[in-house]
């Protein structure tokens, strides 16, 4: 039996500001949504011009690698708050939440296809990290690559191909296949490969590489034939761009960005000094700013997401200029 999440709302309404009621907004690229990366489970949102930063919502269970379904209506995030990593979807009209995967092994890091058919997550149940395809209701599950070693997946916006960052060999490549696991093809081989996003007219990708110390992690664009790659950033020696994610517009790209502390040869970072300070910066694609980090994040910034501008029309608050997202309590029953 797979077990179902209710979230009950208690009470604490968390009012949103009006542009949660309009169809179009201020900002120059839309909002952009991640979670508190400490632990404390809260959904933030955040405009892409550092303004309108508000908690979308708190519960009891904590969540990562927040991914947004094409409609707005849902998304889905990984979780291990019932004692194992697992992948679960939240509706956010009817504010219910439900486990979409149930494997003892660690279920990560999904990724909604732009045709709202299908979820990729990356999972290790059996033995080793691989992309995993499954329908949007949980059914149908698929095994994508036999590769191991695979940090994470992203979908052309035809929903047709699928680029993703793996380590073999010693050595950090990005690929591409198709959306049924055929047609492998390696892209890109580059220092510490991590993080992938499409372009929305689906000519290009963006992905972070390089190496701390040296010119820094770096998010990096190339065509989708692995030509014509060139720095989007230049963060220098210590600094650490990861997890790029382009706007529906095509114009920016948001990141998590973070300053590696000084140590000594062989010390290994601890992550107390690492998530010390940390932010989402936001960057034109042509390079003409140098990744305007939004302050309000810092700190508590995690990988940033753009919210799909339907979720504006299916929020709770559409005609009430309120989340009704309170402090939830997650209450466990059994669906067949």
């Amino acid at each position: 039996m797979k077990r179902t999440l209710i979230y009950v709302i208690l009470g604490t309404t968390l009012l949103l500001s009006s542009f949660l009621t309009r169809t179009g907004h201020t900002s120059k690229a839309g909002m952009l949504s991640f979670v508190d990366y400490k632990g404390s489970a809260d959904i933030y949102l955040i405009d892409s011009t550092g303004e309108n930063f508000q908690k979308l919502a708190s519960d009891n269970a904590p969540k990562f690698a927040l991914t947004w379904s094409p409609t707005g209506r849902f998304f889905a995030y990984r979780s291990n708050g019932a004692g194992n990593h697992d992948i679960y979807v939240t509706d956010v009209r009817k504010k219910e939440s439900w486990q979409l995967t149930d494997h003892p092994g660690r279920d990560l890091r999904p990724a909604w296809a732009p045709n709202g058919k299908w979820i990729t997550f990356v999972s290790d149940r059996a033995g080793s990290l691989d992309i995993y395809r499954t329908d949007a209701d949980g059914s149908n599950l698929m095994r994508l690559t036999n590769q191991g070693h695979i940090g994470t997946s992203a979908w052309s916006p035809d929903s047709k191909w699928i680029a993703y960052d793996s380590y073999q060999g010693g050595e950090h490549f990005l690929y591409i296949m198709a959306a049924d696991g055929g047609q492998k093809r390696k892209l890109i081989q580059d220092m510490n490969i991590s993080g992938c996003t499409w372009s929305p007219d689906g000519k290009q990708i963006a992905y972070a590489a390089g190496i701390t110390g040296r010119e820094g992690v770096n998010i990096i664009i190339t065509d989708v034939k692995g030509n014509k790659r060139r720095n989007l950033t230049q963060v220098g020696r210590n600094g650490w761009a990861r997890s790029p994610t382009w706007s529906p517009d095509g114009k920016w790209i948001a990141y998590f960005f973070a300053i590696l502390p000084k140590m000594m040869p062989g010390e290994r970072i601890k992550a107390t000094k690492f998530w010390a300070d940390n932010v989402i910066c936001v960057i034109n694609v042509k390079g003409e700013n140098k990744g305007e980090p939004l302050e309000a994040t810092r700190k508590i910034s995690s990988n940033p997401m753009w919210v799909p501008e339907a979720f504006f029309s299916v929020s709770p608050s559409a005609e009430k200029q309120s989340v009704l997202w309170g402090t939830l309590k997650a209450s466990e029953i059994n669906a067949q």
